[in-house]
């Protein structure tokens, strides 16, 4: 009897781990199962990756054309102001010159006509009768040769900047 205890113990413990042993293929079969479709998700999101990087790539290299080229229509446009600043800087170095031969020139026309009328003794209804000269400040502002072609530089210098800027 004791032998068929044993037998009947030894069967028990065979029928446990053989069950033990069922249950562990069981999960080990689920999770197969979870890892090839994981696998699955992996490979799509792989793909999915991919091309989310292939299509970020061009996008880079379009924007590294479009900076390049915004870039280099700004250096255009800020060489451009820069020569504009320079010839406006010389027209307005110009102008200050003429308008200060001007001051001098109108100056020097008032002075003349105040000496002219007390100088002479003349009264103001002589002076009114003959009338006031009027001044022509650009021909007494240019009545050296050397001013008239300083003037006609400056006029020339001017009319080519205002021909680059056209």
């Amino acid at each position: 009897m004791t032998a068929e205890w044993i037998g009947l113990i030894l069967d028990c413990a065979l029928i446990a781990v053989v069950g033990a042993g069922v249950v562990q293929a069981t999960r080990l079969v689920i999770q197969l199962r979870d890892l090839r479709a994981s696998r699955a998700e992996m490979e799509r999101f792989v793909r999915e990756f991919n091309s989310a990087v292939v299509r970020a790539e061009a996008g880079i290299k379009t924007l590294r054309t479009t900076a390049r080229e915004s870039g280099d229509d700004l250096e255009k446009l800020v060489e451009k102001a820069v020569m504009v600043r320079d010839e406006l800087n010389f027209i307005v170095e110009s102008a200050d010159g003429v308008a200060d031969r001007l001051s001098v020139s109108a100056s020097k026309v008032m002075h003349e006509n105040t000496a002219r009328a007390s100088g002479k003794g003349e009264d103001s209804a002589s002076v009114e009768q003959r009338g006031n000269p009027k001044p022509t400040i650009i021909s007494s502002t240019a009545s050296s040769r050397g001013e008239k072609a300083a003037m006609s530089r400056a006029e020339q210098e001017l009319m080519q900047a205002l021909k680059k800027l056209g």
